[in-house]
């Protein structure tokens, strides 16, 4: 049984939250912006497999799962065992079986779990449509445009959760976002119409 209000004294002893908003906003970032690659580069190489289209990009979005998963842990885990080490030389004395420790293995294992899934959850929403194509609901360019708009629309939100955070204009903080998805495109697309 998952014990709340240990995870909240964790949280608040290991100070992760503002880690874990930053790994959740970098890496969904990264599997927006590595999905919309897939989805352009796939159709600027008239490859309209919706399947294959599926099979590319979440195996791409599980690779950049486990990347920011084990990156995430491994990091976080030096960092945390480092500042346990220099605790421990300040106090003179050794924090194993500590909540301290307790709190510090939450934090690298937590931060690693969001970093890891935010990638995947922001891939399957862009492809989700593919997925309507795959069953016969919809037909590939319907697909791809909405796939483009709804990966467009989390890049703005996601923009929007930064702006909140750092309390300044949301509007435009979405919009920046925005314009980037936008560079990737054309760019993803410059690609594909150079090799064609």
């Amino acid at each position: 049984m998952i014990n709340f209000s240990k995870i909240s004294k964790y949280i608040k002893i290991s100070g992760v939250e503002e880690i874990v908003r930053r790994y959740f906003a970098m890496n969904g970032f990264d599997g927006i912006l590595t999905i919309l690659g897939v989805i352009i580069g796939m159709h600027m190489s008239n490859l309209h497999n919706p399947s294959l289209i599926i099979l590319t990009s979440l195996s791409t979005s599980v690779a950049v799962g486990i990347s920011g998963f084990s990156g995430t842990y491994m990091t976080e885990k030096a960092e945390r065992i480092k500042k346990i080490k220099k605790l421990e030389r300040a106090m003179l004395t050794k924090l194993k079986k500590t909540i301290v420790e307790e709190a510090a293995k939450f934090a690298y294992f937590y931060a690693a779990f969001v970093a890891g899934i935010s990638p995947l959850i922001f891939s399957t929403a862009i492809l989700a449509p593919f997925l309507l194509t795959s069953f016969n609901f919809s037909d590939y360019f319907t697909s791809f445009y909405v796939s483009l708009g709804i990966a467009f629309t989390l890049l703005f939100l996601l923009g929007v959760y930064l702006g909140k955070i750092s309390e300044e204009n949301i509007i435009i903080w979405g919009l920046k976002m925005f314009l980037i998805g936008l560079i990737t495109s054309f760019l993803i697309s410059l690609i594909g119409l150079t090799f064609k």
